[in-house]
Parts: C-alpha cells; sequence; structure tokens
C-alpha cells in the first residue's frame, strides 16, 4: 500500500528532470505529508503533440462513470496484477489514461508488539525524485457539473526493503521507463505490465521518523527527520 506522499522539491528542478513543457508552474505547495484526497502532481502525455505537460489531481481516483466522488477515498491505490480488470480501473487502463505520480518518497509503517506501529520515510537512494506508476481519470457530477480530475498510484508486490514493513509498495518507475508508460499506443500490454514490477532495494533507503506523520493534518520539513527506531 502506498497512502502518504510528500513532494516538496523546487518547481525548476522538477521541470528540468522530468523534461515538462509547462510555461507555469501549477498552482501546489511543497508538502512533507500529503495524504489521500489531496492534490499531488501528475505528469501526462499530449497524444497530439507528443509533449510533457504537469497537472495537479486528487488523489484517490473517480471512475468516469461513477455516480459521487466518494470513490477516492479508496482507490488510492492499484493492483498491479489486477489493475487492467478491476471495475474501479478497468475504463482508464483500456484508454491508457497512464500518469506518472510526482513525489520525493513516500511512507510506512512497521507494526511493532503490543499493536504499535513505526513509521518511516522512503525514498530513492540517491534522494532523486520517486515517480510512481499511475492511471488518471475524469469525472463530471451530474448534479451541478463539477469536473474532478483524480488519479490512483499502482502498487506491487515489496522488494526485500519495504517486506518487513508491509506486503505491497508502490510502483516506482526508472527514467528510462517513463516514455512508455506515458506513450498511449507503443508499449503493448505484456511490456506495459513487466513495468509494474519492485524497484531494486539497493537503489532505495529508509530511516525511521517521528509519529507526527501518521495525522495528515501535521506537515513540515521535521517530519522526515530522522527517529529513533524505538520512538
Amino acid at each position: 500500500m502506498c497512502g502518504r506522499l510528500r513532494l516538496t522539491n523546487d518547481w525548476s528542478d522538477i521541470k528540468i528532470k522530468l523534461r515538462l513543457d509547462d510555461i507555469a508552474a501549477p498552482n501546489l505547495m511543497p508538502s512533507w505529508n500529503i495524504a489521500p484526497t489531496q492534490d499531488v502532481l501528475v505528469v501526462l502525455r499530449d497524444p497530439s503533440t507528443g509533449v510533457r505537460l504537469s497537472e495537479k489531481m486528487r488523489w484517490g481516483l473517480i471512475p468516469s462513470g461513477a455516480r459521487d466522488s466518494k470513490f477516492s477515498f479508496t482507490t488510492f491505490n492499484a493492483r498491479s496484477e489486477t489493475i487492467d480488470a478491476t471495475p474501479a480501473f478497468r475504463g482508464a487502463w483500456r484508454s491508457a489514461q497512464r500518469c506518472l505520480v510526482v513525489s520525493d518518497g513516500f511512507y510506512e509503517w512497521r507494526k511493532r508488539k503490543g499493536g504499535d506501529k513505526q513509521p518511516f520515510a522512503i525514498a530513492r537512494a540517491d534522494s532523486g525524485l520517486t515517480v510512481l506508476a499511475g492511471l488518471w481519470d475524469e469525472w463530471r457530477s451530474r448534479d451541478n457539473g463539477e469536473i474532478i480530475r483524480s488519479c490512483t498510484v499502482t502498487t506491487c508486490p515489496p522488494n526485500e526493503l519495504i517486506d518487513p514493513l508491509h506486503g505491497r509498495m508502490p510502483v516506482i518507475l526508472a527514467e528510462d521507463d517513463w516514455p512508455a508508460w506515458l506513450d498511449k499506443t507503443s508499449a503493448t500490454l505484456a511490456e506495459l505490465k513487466a513495468l509494474l514490477r519492485p524497484y531494486p532495494s539497493d537503489k532505495m533507503k529508509l530511516w525511521p521518523v517521528g509519529k507526527a506523520v501518521g495525522n495528515w493534518r501535521n506537515d513540515g520539513p521535521h517530519l522526515v527527520e530522522p527517529a529513533t527506531a524505538a520512538e
């Protein structure tokens, strides 16, 4: 599972790294504690021009045919094994509405004796952007015409580093895999499914952090400061 993200990088760095063609930055504030139903930064590929564009979307996919927006509370993750068959996601999958969800990393919790949980911050070993495989969709309210564009983060079985914490992890895409994931036409189903695999453990790092990250209302750089595992 992946239920908390962070993104604090400078926009100019993100734009260069993702090779974005945006003129202006999206109105998205830095956050060390992004929770489902909040906004995340995603990258799409314009099929007519081939350029990469950024957009702010709600985290928690609302299928275009949903009766209301409550879906976003339960669809912030999509299992890689069934993403093409699960009713909430198969429409976006069949329409090739794939995106990159941009982050600095994510958090996960390890259960301890007595039912307590220790949070860990997780990132790439080189501290680079942690770019996740996502799907997006557009929903229009039948009542007032409100339009919400939303997304989900794909998950897969854990690698050796994440396994002691949780039985799932987000699909982290290497830079060489971004074009295939964003391209609507060139990649085959088998090639796309092959991308939905655990990121190598030796290219990741994790460290214990304080319990304040467990409350989505808390935010700030103190949330990623190392803490003792016994905190």
